[in-house]
């Protein structure tokens, strides 16, 4: 059997995010943060698996105190090309399964459903930069933002 290739997209994806990234953030008040505030969010990812994934460390601070962590799997089917995106974190989120995600561009996305509604994840790259942004949607037709982070390499 001729083993699989890494897909261009996985590719694309590989060279936008790999690295330490460190930036500052603005939380908004949401039911896990009623208050919201400033933090700053640190993100180490790194290729996995040949390839074909990217294991991703994420350090929230305020204050000077972690308050939060995650840990994220990013990866990508060889057979059907499907980019799927799973997180774990320190509030104790266990995926059932992977989110389907999609990179149109240096634009990474993916939608997540929650019994609370509905969340969406957006990564995006522009000339060195990294922001990544959350928005919450009760009903997946009104958005708030919960989280934006602008990052740069460290």
């Amino acid at each position: 059997m001729e083993m699989p290739k890494v897909g261009r997209e996985m590719q694309r994806l590989t060279e936008l995010f790999v690295g330490t990234w460190r930036g500052d953030e603005q939380l908004f008040p949401s039911e896990w943060d009623p208050v919201g505030g400033p933090a700053v969010g640190t993100w180490t990812v790194r290729s996995v698996a040949g390839g074909f994934a990217l294991a991703l460390e994420y350090v929230e601070a305020r204050g000077g105190q972690v308050t939060y962590q995650g840990h994220g799997v990013h990866a990508q089917d060889a057979h059907t090309g499907q980019l799927t995106a799973f997180w774990f974190d320190s509030v104790g989120v266990v995926p059932k399964a992977g989110v389907a995600a999609t990179l149109d561009g240096d634009r990474y996305t993916y939608t997540e459903r929650t019994p609370t509604g509905q969340s969406r994840f957006t990564y995006a790259w522009q000339g060195g930069v990294f922001t990544f942004a959350i928005d919450r949607s009760p009903d997946g037709v009104t958005w708030a933002p919960m989280h934006a982070g602008t990052y740069h390499r460290v």
